[in-house]
């Protein structure tokens, strides 16, 4: 069970809805119902192939903007997590 907690994050950008399903996200826009996009998570999938992120130790869901580099660091809990292949 995750022990996150919530906080409140000021910002200036326009917020996201979004509902989970299962393990699937779903984004979508309360004023237009074409407007919308699932996001399935698939077990080993690599990094640079995601569209976003869970935190393997508090279950946080970041998008993923872009390909990871070397490492990644989890916004809630601070956990980092190596890419390198070596």
């Amino acid at each position: 069970m995750s022990k996150r907690t919530g906080r409140v994050a000021e910002t200036d950008s326009t917020s996201i809805n979004w509902r989970q399903h299962g393990s699937s996200v779903t984004l979508y826009d309360e004023t237009d119902t074409d407007a919308w996009i699932r996001m399935t998570f698939e077990a080993g999938t690599p990094p640079e192939h995601r569209l976003y992120m869970i935190c393997d130790d508090c279950g946080g869901v970041f998008a993923q903007r872009t390909t990871p580099g070397r490492s990644s660091v989890c916004g809630d809990c601070g956990a980092t997590f190596d890419h390198r292949r070596d």
